[in-house]
């Protein structure tokens, strides 16, 4: 299965440029110009415009229409052979891109492949592995996820989009989006994600129908603990009163916090830098700043949970004690100072 997102520049009417993903990652991605039916929504990409797909016919499905474009899933069907006649590889090789010539690119490929031979047998504090059972359902976001976060770090990982390998595809992605990167950079690279996912219609419609009230902060409580434990793990909904927010009137309570049990993030990369650069930081940017909702993200590194609160105004990171956490002792490619701060976050 491939996964595609159209852009179309004027809406579904015209033509776009549609990127392609390989899922199993043998196929490097594509662009190839193909025209929109605004009333049939059925795309048939020609096997010979796509690098490498000589050997297959492509149908895209369009599952959604978003802002800007039509986000879709692709599928490969193999062509039958009718000749046995051999093929001069050197003739038909796809021309290798710069990019894989990249220092930086090898040596995370290398990075990652030791850590696929090793896969860490505990969570970052030496306890035991939460087992996930992903469903489709989840399945799908990750795939989603996944896909916009390739775009963004211009690479895509080996590891399969269905089944158990599915989440470390997402997490070697992230590696991907974060390698050699300062933290500024790698929570910019985190926004542009973001803002994939989110259009600049979708921005404005959220900023004029949620505000950080009772019924906004609530709204985005229940959405989060209802369509984001395939990133994050077990959540549940907590309440906050002026006590813990400012903004929350005196006598009320509002059932604006999630708590995240054990995050799934932070379990499976075990880094750090991941949690500050790719989610908290990035999160409380896109929240605060773009939506005009106020979010204040509080990792507990000491047992792996997080809460988030809605409505709360983050801490400066320059009072934040994430400024000076140490790297797990797990982690590959940990600081040799037990003390000294995670490299990630300068």
């Amino acid at each position: 299965m491939y996964g595609l997102n159209v852009p179309a520049s004027q809406g579904l009417r015209n033509k776009g440029h549609v990127h392609i993903f390989n899922c199993r990652g043998t196929l490097r991605p594509s662009s190839v110009l193909i025209p929109h039916s605004q009333q049939s929504g059925f795309v048939r990409i020609p096997h010979n415009s796509v690098s490498g797909a000589s050997n297959c016919w492509l149908s895209a499905f369009p599952f959604a229409k978003v802002a800007g474009g039509t986000a879709a899933v692709v599928f490969l069907r193999h062509r039958v052979q009718k000749s046995r006649k051999k093929v001069c590889t050197a003739c038909t090789k796809d021309p290798v891109s710069p990019e894989e010539d990249d220092p930086l690119r090898k040596d995370l490929e290398a990075f990652l492949r030791a850590q696929r031979a090793d896969p860490p047998c505990t969570d970052p504090l030496g306890g035991e592995l939460t087992a996930y059972n992903d469903n489709p359902f989840d399945l799908f976001f990750i795939a989603v996820f996944r896909l916009v976060m390739s775009g963004v770090a211009r690479w895509q990982s080996p590891q399969p989009f269905w089944g158990s390998g599915a989440y470390d595809g997402l997490l070697e992605v992230s590696h991907a989006m974060q390698w050699k990167k300062t933290l500024q950079e790698t929570e910019d690279s985190s926004m542009s994600v973001i803002e994939g996912l989110l259009p600049e219609e979708g921005r404005e419609r959220f900023r004029s129908s949620l505000k950080p009230d009772k019924f906004g902060t609530e709204i985005n409580a229940w959405i989060t603990k209802a369509f984001f434990p395939f990133m994050v793990g077990e959540c549940e909904i907590e309440g906050r009163t002026s006590e813990d927010v400012p903004r929350i009137p005196k006598g009320e309570t509002w059932n604006c916090a999630i708590k995240i049990e054990k995050c799934r993030w932070l379990e499976k990369s075990g880094c750090v830098g991941m949690c500050v650069g790719l989610c908290k930081r990035p999160m409380q940017r896109m929240f605060g700043n773009v939506l005009g909702m106020p979010l204040s993200m509080e990792p507990q590194l000491e047992d792996l949970s997080c809460t988030m609160v809605f409505g709360k105004d983050p801490e400066s990171w320059e009072k934040d004690e994430l400024r000076n956490q140490p790297c797990f002792a797990t982690c590959a490619t940990a600081s040799k100072g037990k003390d000294s701060a995670c490299p990630k976050l300068r």
